[in-house]
């Protein structure tokens, strides 16, 4: 059962629930401002009338003055105020409720304030306070049942002046300007009971626009449906160029606002074989929209020579940029595939000027001097078809690579051989690698085959067979009677030019003394071999030897 005090029923009457007092934020009281006004008057009348029917009738009754007392006497204290003390919990200091000169009425200073003001002081301690029981909840459901199915937060829209005198919004409830200036708290608090979470813009007018629920991001309940002053589209997508031209339709279809794309492929799908980031290249505010673009080849690929003049497609098929040919690899094998049979690095010899213009240095890698700089490059370099010479694997760097072996499986060529000749005939100084000093007619290189005698038809002379006697050629030409190992005393430049160095031959015994014979006392050869080897005319004959030559000894 509800205890009011008659000041605070009458005010309920007066009052009563029916009037919503709702404004704006912070806002004064406006609703129902006549009937407040009314009731106020009421309630003034009424306590005027009982204060001038209380000021005739009673008589005044003077305080009597409180006997002397030593300072720190408690109110209780023997002799004094002890026949009387309150049950628990209200046990204390007198002093906190009554004063020196009359024990009525009782003033306390309550801790919350809301129940030191407002209807709360007329109704008296005892209508909420009994001794021995516990103090009562704080709570105003604990004395005044709550209208709004059991929501009993009541302080945070009411007042202790009375029930329709209710505070302002608090700072999160939904604004009550335009069209919801004229709705009453139960329009949308249903039964009279307070929801369990704030409500929203859509708890009455649902989702809109395709889902959205953030009403508040573009409206405002003082305009109405119409987007809110300082709203801007730039908030949610910068409108730009083509954009800025375009129809809300346009982009929200049948008025539908959510998840609409902030990306360009969520309107304008993958382009070009699948890229999807288009502001890399386009931007909406160009003049000539999606024509113009700030895309630079030479950040992905630099396009110089005759690549500079290649229409896109050539390597962007049907202008799938997503799709490059070669796959999109930089390297000139993936669009024009290994070369020479199988050479990759073309970078090495070519530039983009042209295949035809090559920056390669043969003498990098092998010197084309002599006969070998007058060759056509398919000499060395056969060619798998006419544009297209093989380079790889690369011919080897020595003679017999190309020339075969030569001269009975001889390799090392440039021994007596260099290709600074425009032929191979005559050689080096190959005398200064002969076993033996060669001159006159040996020297001659187009007889080499004559102490080298060829095995075939194309093998030229044959260094590593054996060399036929020096009498095969010149028996008929033998100075001297026996030996036929020529070489042994002669060089093959002339027959005068002997390298043989004869014995000492000593005769003679003790006590006569040596006498040896020798190149001082025997003469020198071809003249002076005959005075011991005597033979036909000036020839000697070395098979045998006399002393008795009639010139030394007689």
């Amino acid at each position: 059962m509800r205890l009011l005090a008659f000041g605070e029923q009458l005010l309920v009457d007066s009052f009563g629930c029916a009037g919503t007092c709702c404004g704006e934020k912070g806002t004064s009281v406006t609703r129902r401002l006549t009937v407040w006004l009314a009731g106020a008057a009421v309630l003034l009348t009424v306590l005027a009338l009982v204060g001038c029917v209380v000021a005739t009738t009673v008589t005044p009754v003077k305080a009597a003055a409180h006997p002397g007392f030593t300072a720190g006497t408690a109110c209780d204290a023997a002799g004094c105020h002890n026949t009387y003390k309150h049950k628990k919990p209200y046990l204390g200091p007198c002093e906190e409720c009554h004063a020196l000169d009359r024990w009525k009425p009782a003033v306390y200073a309550h801790k919350n304030k809301s129940f030191d003001n407002g209807m709360h002081p007329l109704i008296g301690c005892a209508m909420c306070h009994t001794e021995g029981e516990p103090l009562p909840s704080k709570e105003c459901s604990t004395c005044h049942e709550s209208p709004h199915g059991g929501f009993k937060a009541c302080a945070n829209c009411h007042t202790t002046n009375a029930w329709g005198m209710r505070k302002s919004l608090p700072e999160t409830h939904v604004s009550l300007l335009g069209g919801h200036k004229k709705l009453e708290c139960f329009d949308c608090h249903k039964d009279a009971k307070a929801t369990e979470k704030a409500r929203t813009c859509t708890n009455c007018h649902g989702t809109n626009h395709g889902g959205l629920t953030n009403c508040q991001d573009c409206h405002d309940p003082s305009t109405g449906w119409n987007p809110k002053e300082g709203w801007n589209h730039d908030t949610f997508f910068k409108r730009v160029g083509a954009h800025a031209k375009l129809d809300c339709g346009d982009c929200h279809k049948n008025g539908r606002f959510a998840n609409t794309p902030r990306v360009c492929v969520g309107c304008h799908g993958k382009q070009h074989g699948g890229l999807t980031d288009c502001g890399s290249c386009h931007s909406p505010s160009a003049a000539g929209g999606f024509k113009n673009t700030s895309f630079r080849h030479s950040s992905v690929f630099n396009l110089t020579g005759r690549h500079a003049n290649l229409d896109c497609t050539q390597c962007h098929a049907k202008r799938q940029f997503a799709r490059v040919l070669g796959g999109g690899s930089h390297a000139c094998v993936s669009c024009h595939g290994a070369q020479h049979g199988g050479l990759t690095n073309c970078a090495s010899c070519h530039t983009t000027s042209g295949f035809s213009n090559t920056t390669f240095v043969h003498a990098r890698v092998f010197p084309l001097v002599g006969k070998h700089a007058t060759l056509a490059c398919d000499r060395c370099h056969l060619e798998d078809n006419p544009d297209n010479r093989t380079f790889f694997p690369k011919p080897g760097d020595h003679c017999v690579d190309c020339h075969g072996t030569k001269h009975g499986n001889q390799t090392q060529c440039q021994t007596c051989h260099s290709n600074a000749n425009p032929s191979f005939i005559p050689a080096l100084s190959y005398t200064a690698h002969h076993p033996i000093p060669i001159g006159g007619t040996h020297a001659d290189t187009s007889k080499c085959t004559r102490c080298h005698p060829a095995t075939g038809p194309d093998s030229g002379p044959v260094f590593n067979s054996a060399i036929p006697a020096c009498d095969t050629c010149h028996a008929s030409t033998v100075p001297h009677v026996g030996p036929t190992d020529c070489i042994r005393c002669h060089w093959p430049t002339s027959w005068a030019e002997a390298h043989f160095t004869h014995p000492a031959v000593m005769f003679g015994s003790n006590p006569v003394p040596e006498v040896p014979h020798n190149a001082l006392i025997s003469g020198t050869y071809p003249t002076d071999c005959v005075n011991c080897h005597p033979g036909t005319g000036t020839d000697p004959n070395f098979t045998a030897h006399s002393c008795s030559n009639g010139t030394c000894h007689q």
